[in-house]
């Protein structure tokens, strides 16, 4: 009841005060009618824009973790110079394999586990095949487009197509290259025997050998291992190589290749690309389209085709792919040889067990042929443990991400280099029981029949951008040092010092170098 009377006492009492109020100044109603209407806007849209914010502002990114960063340099300081496979694989058990790095101010992603590697390049290839574009391509080849190698887009795509139907129309994994490969393995042998098992440098000659297999598909003809301008393009080949490796200076700092301090190397590249750009002009006017000879032949007949022009390789370009084709293809394999030559001398109780099963198989008279690989399983496991042991290839050239994109829960801008390291899979205990030794058996099957390929053996990369002389590489590696081993045991000098097997790393990884006595069997 008394609730009731002071309810109803209080209504009466807001009823006659607002009367009154209104009574007294008639706009005061209107005042706070405008007053509510001007709070409610200001309320709706605060709260518009807070909402809109929320789902138009850009999303928070999750970069992958990586190593603090000094002012200047980054973490440049951190990748380990000749030894940055190492130093960088490790860096996974304090990053985890997917890693941030700072190289003077550009960032890059470092990935160093299978998995990873297999989801950026397999499942989300489209978005990790390109190159990322240095500087140097333009700077020092003068450059990228025509390039095997950093080229990106359908010229790329064009480009990589005509070249590997050249190298399959040239005999990759065909009979008639591989009596090439064995005609230049007898004159390397050759160039052995004359040393009559006295201590010599191996290098100068595996070059040659192998760059004559590369020239002979790609220019059309050898050269004597004296030659003085096929000598000087292998000298130039070499320095370029080791010149250029991730961490390098130059690599950092690009616009330090117009300093002097590049003047030398500067004028070899020079000399290097007057000397290719010379022997496609020279194929221009011997040109026989009912004859082709090589690599440089199929794209000047692909030239005279007509329809997809933008695609077509320019005349004045061909020589940019040969360079790739002839670098890439001479260092790595020639490099590959020698570690195995090396490794060989390291672990003779493995020499002797290969030469038994060449011997068993092929005997010492008769050229191996490709074939025989099948019937050699410890020659093979061996060759294939020699390539995860050293191998040569520890990195792949940076890729880039085409567009924002997500890998492994981490964020990747677009454009960032994505580097990825070969020889930190190739060495994980996940994958490999004992990765610091060299044991050929890792390969050999139960039975002790074949070899076995597992999913981590990736010495040539994945994906689209997987190496395209990879067939090439096998063949030549199976079919050179069998040829050798056929006829030499490979020993280190008494009282050389003992090789040193971590290598040095540039573009590729190298053995340094070494002497050998290739004695006769």
């Amino acid at each position: 009841m008394c609730t009731k009377l002071a309810k109803g006492s209080i209504q009466t009492y807001l009823s006659f005060s607002w009367s009154t109020l209104n009574m007294a100044s008639p706009n005061v109603s209107a005042l706070f009618f405008d007053y509510i209407s001007l709070q409610s806007f200001l309320i709706f849209g605060v709260s518009f824009l807070i909402i809109y914010h929320l789902f138009t502002r850009e999303k928070p990114v999750k970069l992958p973790p990586g190593p603090p960063c000094l002012p200047l340099i980054g973490n440049v300081h951190r990748l380990g110079g000749k030894q940055m496979h190492v130093v960088t694989a490790n860096m996974s058990n304090e990053f985890g394999s997917i890693i941030n790095i700072d190289l003077a101010g550009t960032n890059a992603v470092l990935l160093t586990d299978l998995h990873i590697m297999r989801e950026a390049f397999l499942d989300k290839t489209d978005r990790f095949s390109d190159r990322f574009s240095h500087p140097l391509g333009e700077y020092i080849l003068l450059s990228i487009k025509g390039s095997l190698t950093f080229e990106n887009g359908n010229g790329w795509k064009s480009h990589r197509r005509t070249t590997l139907r050249a190298l399959r129309n040239f005999g990759m994994g065909k009979r008639s290259l591989e009596n090439k490969i064995n005609e230049e393995a007898r004159c390397l042998a050759r160039s052995f025997d004359q040393e009559n098992g006295r201590p010599f440098n191996p290098e100068p000659n595996v070059q040659n050998a192998v760059a004559n297999v590369i020239c002979s598909i790609s220019l059309g003809s050898r050269y004597d291992y004296d030659d003085p301008e096929f000598r000087r393009l292998l000298d130039y080949i070499k320095v370029f190589m080791s010149k250029l490796s991730g961490p390098s200076l130059l690599a950092v700092f690009p616009r330090l290749w117009f300093t002097p301090l590049y003047k030398s190397l500067k004028k070899q590249t020079v000399e290097c690309i007057s000397f290719l750009r010379g022997v496609v002009e020279q194929h221009k006017v011997t040109f026989d389209s009912n004859d082709i000879r090589d690599i440089i032949d199929v794209h000047l007949q692909d030239h005279d085709k007509k329809g997809g022009t933008d695609e077509k390789l320019p005349q004045h370009l061909i020589w940019r792919g040969i360079f790739d084709l002839f670098a890439a293809g001479t260092d790595t394999t020639s490099n590959t040889i020698l570690w195995a030559i090396l490794l060989l001398t390291q672990y003779p109780h493995v020499q002797e067990k290969v030469q038994e099963e060449i011997d068993d198989v092929i005997g010492r008279e008769r050229p191996p042929t490709l074939p025989d690989r099948l019937l050699l399983p410890y020659v093979d496991a061996t060759l294939m443990e020699i390539q995860r042991f050293r191998p040569v290839g520890c990195f792949v050239p940076p890729r880039a991400a085409s567009v924002d994109t997500e890998l492994s829960g981490y964020t990747i801008r677009k454009g960032t280099q994505v580097w990825v390291n070969l020889y930190a899979v190739l060495h994980s205990p996940k994958h490999w029981k004992d990765p610091e030794e060299f044991i050929p058996e890792r390969f050999i099957s139960a039975d002790g029949k074949k070899t076995e390929t597992p999913e981590a053996f990736i010495p040539f990369g994945l994906g689209r951008r997987i190496c395209i002389g990879e067939q090439l590489a096998r063949m030549e590696l199976f079919l050179f040092m069998t040829n050798l081993l056929q006829r030499f045991t490979f020993e280190i000098p008494k009282g050389d010092p003992k090789p040193n097997l971590a290598g040095e790393h540039g573009i590729t990884l190298s053995p340094g170098r070494f002497r050998i006595c290739a004695v006769n069997r």
